[in-house]
């Protein structure tokens, strides 16, 4: 191992991740608790205060990676705390709105882009189906590789299908991050599911990966139309005998060593 990597989650999707000599702030959402629309008209979001100082989240950050422009991984308030000529890596879909809220060094990643010796590579996925899936728009995913290190798969907000899965199988990623909050629109989600994955959905990726393949489950406890809380993934776990050294579940403001 050439040096040493961690990925901290600060909160919901928003994680903090030290690896190949750069520090990736991934979705980033640093609004006080309550402050930002609910998905449901029950509860504004973020639900969860952040467990640390915004200063503290943004302290050594110098790139930023961006799974889609939705308002729990990206709202505009960030920009009082980000330098706007950080390195923004986003779906080549969002480049535009990124760059208009005054962000200049917006980078769309097509297919797979080089930092250095860091290389990421995306995978487009969906974010839910059906008339769902349509109305959420474009959502990526990110594998991120380097000499010495394990291999990070940044799902996002990708459902488990067939082209994730095989993704997963052929990679073989030392760590995949899964969104498990289980999300749903009560109405649309009757006939078309949740819009990401929820507890049975992380259990049967388990199960359909690779043995070496930890998952990190975030996305929890955080945002109101978020159905899978940590509560609900532990005791499915249990419930379906997954190895516990294969799952994952931090808590906010947890860094675990990769």
């Amino acid at each position: 191992m050439k040096g040493k990597a961690t990925l901290q989650l600060v909160r919901n999707a928003t994680l903090k991740l030290d690896y190949a000599g750069r520090t990736i702030l991934v979705d980033p959402v640093l609004a006080e608790k309550g402050t930002l629309m609910s998905a449901l008209g029950v509860n504004r979001n973020p639900r969860v205060h952040l467990t640390m100082p915004v200063s503290e989240v943004t302290k050594g950050v110098d790139t930023i990676l961006l799974t889609h422009n939705h308002i729990d991984h990206y709202e505009p308030g960030v920009r009082q705390h980000l330098p706007e000529d950080i390195l923004f890596l986003v779906q080549p879909q969002d480049k535009e709105a990124i760059s208009a809220d005054g962000f200049t060094n917006v980078q769309p990643i097509g297919e797979e882009t080089a930092l250095g010796e860091l290389r990421i590579r995306r995978i487009g996925g969906h974010h839910g189906f059906g008339k769902l899936g349509e109305m959420m728009g474009p959502v990526s995913g990110y594998l991120l590789r380097a000499e010495g290190y394990p291999a990070v798969f940044l799902m996002g907000d990708c459902c488990r299908e067939e082209k994730i899965m095989e993704f997963i199988e052929k990679e073989k990623p030392d760590y995949t991050v899964v969104n498990s909050g289980g999300a749903v629109f009560p109405e649309l989600s009757k006939d078309f599911g949740a819009i990401i994955p929820d507890e049975c959905d992380v259990i049967r990726m388990m199960e359909q990966s690779p043995a070496q393949c930890k998952f990190i489950a975030v996305h929890m406890d955080a945002i109101d139309h978020c159905q899978t809380t940590r509560a609900i993934l532990r005791n499915e776990a249990r419930h379906r005998h997954a190895d516990p050294a294969r799952l994952l579940i931090p808590e906010d403001g947890e860094t675990i060593a990769l």
